[in-house]
């Protein structure tokens, strides 16, 4: 898999050839922000989420273990040696193909790496945290600084169209975190001819409004 950048979108953006024919996984970059301007999350760890396993799911910030991502409130997922690693992020819960997810990347570290997975376990797609800084988050800051703490979202396009089934973040040293995912479903097949026959259904009862004719009733 090779690394190609293309243009910046709001920090960076970089185009990643996936190893089947016409296929590509795009990867965008922005600044954190201490107040959270990104896509609805899905999973924000602030109620029970039976998708994430393998990891810890914490709050606040403790010294050498953990970091509150910037942007992040109350809950929030972290894999490490001293909180569990690696975790997963179970997308098969989402209805439909996966067609692009984003979270917030706390204090990046050149330990962190993150797999996307299909449904048979293969890696699709990986990323470090020392590839994310070479791409666009300069090192030497302080972890609460708006470069380190990115929204990085993944978009998939063509023959990758679908095939991420759950996520893999792991860290050889403490630690990777991360919030509000997150995701943009493709509807499936069954959903789309679901639709298409209510939309035929209310053209057909259109159709015979515009048809049926008034008639006068003579006295």
């Amino acid at each position: 898999m090779s690394f190609m950048k293309v243009a910046k979108v709001a920090g960076l953006a970089a185009l990643l050839c996936s190893t089947s024919a016409n296929a590509a996984i795009v990867l965008s970059y922005e600044e954190g922000n201490a107040v959270y301007s990104g896509p609805a999350p899905i999973f924000d760890f602030e109620s029970a989420t039976p998708a994430f396993s393998g990891g810890s799911i914490v709050t606040g910030t403790l010294p050498s273990t953990y970091t509150q991502p910037l942007g992040s409130t109350g809950f929030y997922g972290s894999v490490g040696p001293l909180t569990g690693t690696p975790g997963i992020l179970d997308l098969t819960t989402i209805p439909g193909d996966i067609a692009a997810f984003s979270f917030i990347w706390g204090s990046v570290d050149f330990t962190n790496n993150l797999n996307v997975l299909d449904a048979s376990d293969n890696v699709i797609f990986s990323l470090t945290g020392r590839q994310l800084l070479d791409f666009g988050a300069p090192g030497g800051l302080p972890y609460t600084s708006e470069e380190l703490n990115p929204i990085v979202t993944l978009t998939f396009t063509d023959g990758d169209l679908g095939l991420a089934k759950s996520i893999e973040f792991s860290s050889t040293n403490n630690s990777f975190e991360f919030d509000n995912f997150a995701v943009n479903a493709v509807p499936e097949p069954a959903t789309w001819a679901f639709m298409i026959f209510g939309f035929g259904a209310v053209g057909t009862a259109m159709r015979r409004r515009r048809a049926a004719k008034p008639t006068l009733k003579l006295a």
